[in-house]
């Protein structure tokens, strides 16, 4: 008896699972994950609208808004973090040195995400970070709303992205450094 309620139970999942995939709501489910690993991936259509996020400046930055630096002209360095994040606590000491030898020419913009300024000021102050920090004073977007962190995206002098990554890396490696060094130069 318990081995035959076993084999109905198996058959009710597999028939459950075959009926999702062909049925509307199958398609809904689908879609859904193709959409999710679009999102991952390098094709990133933004608007305008999607950027038009109020910031206010922290660790010397100055109030302003997204858009504002995307529209600046400048190669852009956007990395949504958070102090809460093992995995963007861990790549901040290479954003830091990247910093060092960019922040002349690439503007940076590290948007602090689901965290206090008490707390992210004091993670900042304890590690000798001095890059610009800004936490969000309006609404994101869904589109803009990183699902994974950190979230960096790379944008040239026409405000477009050029690079998208949803994980950590080395952000002072010869690759990034090469790539900002062609965006500030074209």
């Amino acid at each position: 008896m318990k081995k035959n309620k076993q084999v109905i139970i198996a058959l009710v999942i597999v028939f459950g699972l075959i009926a999702i995939m062909f049925t509307p709501i199958g398609t809904f489910v689908k879609s859904k994950v193709q959409d999710d690993s679009h999102i991952a991936g390098m094709e990133v259509d933004l608007k305008d609208s999607d950027y038009d996020i109020d910031l206010i400046g922290h660790n010397g930055a100055k109030n302003s808004n997204l858009l504002d630096f995307k529209n600046s002209g400048e190669v852009i360095f956007l990395n949504f973090w958070g102090s809460w994040c093992p995995p963007c606590v861990s790549e901040m000491p290479t954003i830091q040195k990247l910093y060092e030898a960019k922040g002349q020419k690439v503007k940076f913009v590290l948007v602090a995400i689901q965290d206090k300024p008490k707390v992210f000021n004091a993670f900042l102050e304890k590690n000798g970070y001095t890059m610009p920090v800004y936490e969000p004073n309006s609404p994101i977007s869904n589109n803009m709303l990183p699902r994974v962190f950190p979230t960096t995206y790379i944008l040239n002098k026409k405000g477009e992205i050029v690079l998208k990554e949803t994980k950590t890396r080395d952000w002072n490696d010869k690759e990034i450094n090469t790539l900002l060094d062609k965006l500030v130069a074209e």
